[in-house]
């Protein structure tokens, strides 16, 4: 199996890629049935990729087959993902193998550049303590690495307005039991100051609350 075949497989397990056009180039692969085995082979060949169910099988097995012979989590991770903070135990999974290798430092205190030992893939983090409590990663090429290493950090993460907003994607905001706690005013105060005209409707959906709590949050801090 090449690099690009084994690439295009953890592609699809993880979802990555559309199931119509894996199915397509799938098909045009000769040489996958020994390393695949012939029953995942023959499922990933015959396969309905209109139907989901049958789909999310297929990628679940695809996954445990490749994941056997992985040293770390990268392959598995989506190239957007989410990974929360504690639970299960998969923050500690994933983080056995990337290392911090630059913080962003300053007012964007959430984003590092980090870097596989392992496997050598690099990962654009911001790390979100206050509303979501976890990690968002993306999967970024080394080109990009060192543009981020001269200085050049990409805009997905640059503010944390991006990065609430990404959050929202992927999971409910933390419910405070205290409505004027002070993760959410020091966040509507991190939004306002980044974006100075942002709204009040704007900072709830951000931060999860009614535009009612946003007001008296942004009230808080003077704004």
């Amino acid at each position: 199996m090449t690099a690009e075949q084994l690439s295009k497989l953890w592609a699809f397990a993880r979802g990555d890629i559309a199931e119509i056009s894996f199915e397509k180039w799938f098909l045009g692969q000769n040489d996958l049935e020994a390393p695949l085995g012939e029953g995942l082979h023959w499922s990933l060949a015959s396969a309905d990729y209109r139907d989901r169910d049958v789909v999310w099988k297929l990628r679940k097995s695809l996954a445990q087959h490749l994941g056997a012979h992985e040293k770390c989590e990268c392959a598995s991770i989506r190239d957007l993902a989410a990974i929360p903070m504690g639970g299960d135990g998969l923050d500690e999974r994933v983080f056995a193998t990337i290392e911090n290798v630059r913080d962003h430092g300053g007012d964007i205190w959430w984003l590092h550049l980090s870097k596989c030992s392992e496997c050598g893939q690099h990962w654009m983090i911001a790390q979100e303590e206050r509303i979501f409590d976890q990690y968002f990663l993306r999967r970024i090429s080394d080109k990009v690495a060192e543009g981020v290493l001269a200085g050049t950090w990409p805009d997905e993460f640059i503010t944390y307005e991006r990065v609430l907003n990404i959050g929202n994607t992927f999971a409910t905001p933390c419910v405070f039991s205290d409505a004027m706690s002070g993760s959410l005013i020091w966040s509507a105060e991190e939004l306002r100051k980044a974006r100075p005209e942002i709204t009040v409707d704007e900072t709830a959906r951000s931060l999860g609350v009614t535009s009612k709590n946003a007001n008296r949050l942004l009230r808080a801090n003077g704004s």
